[in-house]
């Protein structure tokens, strides 16, 4: 795989991502390692900046049960929103350990009235409106409904190294039940159930999401701070952490479960 260049527009992004639960105390440090390497993110205030994401799955939460299964070949579906512009529809597919993420954006008044009609998509171009069409056409022939939404504060560094490189610190994780396929605000001052706990981060205390983005060829810089602050790479789902705190009830076994319940 060769480097891959990131236009601000682009529609699709392949990656590889590494996720690192970490204390809150390391993020200063790492931040300045960060220093002469990479820059804040632009779409932020010094690149912080709240994002919130309405997820939609399957009525038996199949989404959910292979992100629980670490399924090799597996999706997400999405609808992102951020202070303020349009709503952002995403796929967000892994094969074993390469993302790719389709990311279409949405005039935030036609929504979320386009997805019942989709010929108020017919003002986007044909790119944006063939990509709207087949987010909405894979929600249609899944079922796929508002399943958890997942608020979240995200200080993001893009490289000035490389053609594509990010580090984003994520924390202030909450999650909350949907009201249809309305998106709250990234400003709303009503708060969600934090899904952040020492329990999930397994550090005595809630921590931080850091994670490591960039294409097949992972910069010298990224290793150095991988080994520099002795990062364990784990995983940390914020659908799945925010639908098991907004919505208890008992979902089917995963396949591993029902494997052990034979």
């Amino acid at each position: 795989m060769q480097p891959l260049t990131v236009a601000p527009t682009a529609e699709l992004i392949e990656r590889y991502e590494a996720k690192y639960r970490i204390p809150p105390e390391l993020v200063a440090p790492i931040r300045e390692a960060l220093q002469g390497r990479c820059v804040p993110d632009e779409a932020g205030e010094k690149g912080v900046y709240t994002i919130v994401s309405l997820y939609l799955d399957t009525p038996d939460r199949m989404l959910y049960r292979e992100t629980q299964d670490r399924a090799p070949r597996r999706f997400k579906l999405r609808i992102r929103r951020y202070a303020s512009g349009p709503v952002h529809l995403e796929v967000k597919r892994r094969i074993k350990g390469v993302i790719s993420k389709l990311r279409v954006a949405v005039p935030s008044e036609i929504w979320p009235a386009a997805f019942h009609d989709p010929r108020l998509l017919d003002r986007l171009s044909e790119k944006k409106r063939k990509s709207a069409y087949d987010f909405v056409n894979r929600c249609l022939l899944l079922d796929a409904q508002p399943a958890a939404i997942v608020r979240y504060r995200r200080e993001a560094w893009v490289s000035t190294l490389d053609d594509y490189a990010r580090i984003t610190f994520d924390s202030q994780i909450e999650g909350r039940r949907p009201e249809g396929w309305h998106i709250p605000f990234a400003d709303d001052p009503s708060r969600g159930m934090p899904v952040d706990p020492a329990s999930r981060f397994g550090i005595g205390r809630s921590g931080v999401v850091l994670e490591l983005k960039c294409t097949a060829l992972v910069p010298l810089w990224i290793s150095d701070i991988v080994h520099r602050f002795k990062l364990h790479r784990t995983s940390f789902s914020k659908y799945s952490s925010a639908l098991e705190a907004v919505d208890p009830m008992p979902a089917p076994p995963t396949f591993l479960q029902a494997r052990r319940l034979r």
